[in-house]
């Protein structure tokens, strides 16, 4: 072998290891981002289950409000009453199944 051989011999080898140092890298950062990815779908799955509390929590606020208010407003109070009434029954109905 000759010295230039040796030489693109060494090049190739340091090449190589820099190859391997970068893929281990980004490897690692790939990791670290599929964890964050997961930490992200938690959150929005927790952010999702208190945005639809908060839903509920209005809607019963509105039909409070409608209750203390004037007679017009009453009646369709206790319509939506009626129809949440009517959708929990439905859904002890499935749950019973």
């Amino acid at each position: 072998m000759t010295e230039e051989d040796y030489l693109l011999l060494n090049d190739l080898k340091t090449n190589t290891q820099q190859l391997f140092k970068g893929f281990n890298a980004l490897e690692n950062e790939k990791k670290m981002l599929e964890e964050k990815i997961l930490n992200l779908k938690n959150e929005i799955e927790i952010l999702e289950q208190e945005k639809s509390e908060l839903s509920r929590r209005n809607e019963q606020l509105k039909v409070a409000t409608q209750l203390l208010s004037g007679n017009e407003e009453r009646q369709e109070a206790k319509q939506k009453i009626n129809f949440l009434v009517r959708e929990i029954d439905k859904c002890i109905a499935l749950l019973n199944k």
